[in-house]
């Protein structure tokens, strides 16, 4: 497997790792009598035997999760010979099994990485023997015992979940390239197929590879019609994400509903009967329109409608062809979704679910290069909550949390959708208004202020019976700023300004005079 291959790889530097830390230690170390030769034997020994497994891999005496299997287990004997002799429970060589069982769990299959576990628990009690069974040293071994098991076993269901990824795609691609030699007369018609839907799996974006699904379709199939519908959270109903009639493409950034109920396709497993379910209210009204499970990784992710060219019906031929299309089509659909999930949890605060502070910082220096290429001006709001500890203390931090995120969902109402909003820290949010001036900033700024004022935010027993008010700083860009440090402090002495003059109220870095601001506008 490639991804095996890759993790191989690594094994070299790790060892070299592993080495030089032990020569480091047995140059500069102190340690018992004979303890450093026994070390500098063991090492040489070691070295050897790496030398050998890696004459052995090129040689393919071995396939490599053997070879894995084998250098984690001489892996895991050397480590404990270096903390036995290094000062056996002090000894903070016991780190190295981390990154050691980490490899080892990744190249490991079936009953392996089960068998290295017991090995390096075996392998620390030997380190460790005679260990002294005083309560809080046993307690401490058997807590670095479970962490290096549960760092092996997680990172072997990661692997495994990786793996049976790249199983299902090489899968997919070797069936549409089997089909290919079958089908001798639609040898073209498959090669476009087979080179189109591995594109399709290195495209992340999920709005460039749905227009481009809908480009393969209607170059390659000759579709009149096709529609992309793919599952809420819950899976109970569709959502119409992409559309093609007639060569012409639409790609819904709000995606419409579609009342269609699937939750009975959720316990058929097999596609084929999935394809027959959904077609038969089809064939019952003459519709010509042929509705194509999309499933990934067992789970239905949604429905492609298509209608082929002249209006009829696929015939089994095309049906395949169009299973196939679709197969690959579910697989790149899941994996862009789940890259972008994983894209979320980089950039987005986890308790407020606005952006974090290295996004703010990012697009605060996109923002500013713009500006500075175009010429053009824009805001940025920083706001503070006034005494939000006393709410904490008061009400405790669960409450805290409440509040914040209830502060989060008035900041997005009260601006617009081109707005950046982040937490900046703590309860300290903040907002960059692109192509917005000092004026309609404060416009914006004092609708956030007197909304907050306002409202009434809930306590953990779920009673709305807390109230509060903002400080809110402002500055605008260029205004003498020419760096991103410069705005974030220009808008940070504003904040200063608001909050020193009282609270519960807006002020720009420039100047304080009093806001006279329909904030209805």
């Amino acid at each position: 497997m490639v991804f095996t291959t890759k993790v191989g790889k690594m094994y070299p530097y790790l060892h070299l790792l592993l080495l030089g830390a032990c020569l480091l230690w047995y140059r500069f170390g102190q340690a018992a009598e004979g303890s450093a030769l026994i070390i500098l034997y063991s090492l040489l020994a070691y070295a050897v035997i790496v030398l050998i497994f890696g004459w052995m891999g090129r040689q393919r005496y071995f396939s490599y999760t053997n070879l894995f299997f084998a250098h984690a287990i001489f892996d895991a004997a050397i480590i404990s010979i270096v903390i036995r002799c290094t000062g056996g429970f002090n000894s903070d060589f016991y780190l190295a099994f981390f990154p050691v069982v980490a490899l080892a769990a990744v190249a490991s299959t079936g009953w392996r990485p089960y068998a290295a576990a017991l090995w390096y628990g075996l392998c620390y009690w030997i380190a460790l023997y005679p260990m002294n069974l005083h309560s809080i040293l046993l307690q401490t071994f058997v807590l670095r015992l479970i962490s290096i098991w549960l760092v092996e076993l997680t990172v072997y269901a990661v692997a495994e979940s990786m793996r049976s990824s790249e199983k299902k795609l090489l899968k997919t691609l070797d069936v549409l390239n089997e089909r290919t030699w079958e089908l001798e007369s639609s040898q073209a018609q498959l090669s476009d197929i087979y080179e189109t839907t591995r594109a399709l799996s290195g495209i992340l974006d999920l709005n460039h590879l749905l227009a481009a699904v809908l480009d393969v379709g209607h170059r390659i199939f000759r579709l009149q019609q096709c529609q992309i519908y793919l599952t809420n959270v819950t899976s109970d109903c569709l959502f119409l994400y992409a559309n093609l009639s007639g060569g012409n493409k639409r790609i819904y950034e709000k995606p419409p509903m579609h009342v269609r109920d699937i939750s009975p396709l959720l316990e058929i497993g097999d596609r084929t009967t999935m394809l027959k379910r959904l077609n038969r209210d089809n064939r019952e009204t003459n519709t010509n329109i042929l509705d194509i499970p999309l499933v990934s990784r067992g789970k239905v992710m949604g429905i492609m409608k298509v209608l082929t060219e002249g209006g009829n019906q696929p015939n089994d031929r095309e049906r395949h062809l169009l299973m196939i299309f679709a197969n690959s089509a579910a697989v790149a659909i899941d994996n862009s979704l789940l890259h972008k999930k994983t894209e979320e949890l980089t950039i987005i605060d986890e308790l407020t679910e606005l952006f974090n502070y290295r996004y703010f910082l990012n697009k605060l220096t996109d923002e500013l290069r713009r500006a500075d290429r175009y010429r053009q001006r824009f805001s940025i709001i920083m706001m503070d909550l006034d005494h939000f500890k006393k709410i904490n203390d008061a009400y405790g931090h669960q409450t805290g949390n409440i509040v914040l995120r209830e502060i989060s969902g008035i900041i997005k109402q009260c601006v617009r959708d081109v707005d950046i909003v982040a937490r900046y820290g703590g309860e300290e949010f903040v907002v960059i208004l692109p192509q917005t001036g000092d004026h309609d900033a404060l416009i914006i700024a004092e609708r956030i202020r007197s909304t907050v004022q306002k409202a009434f935010f809930s306590n953990s027993q779920g009673q709305r019976d807390i109230q509060l008010t903002v400080s809110i700083g402002l500055a605008s860009y260029p205004n003498g700023v020419k760096t991103v440090n410069q705005l974030i402090e220009k808008v940070d002495k504003a904040l200063y300004k608001a909050k020193a003059g009282g609270r519960n109220m807006v002020q720009t870095s420039d100047t304080t005079k009093t806001l006279a601001i329909d904030v209805s506008v």
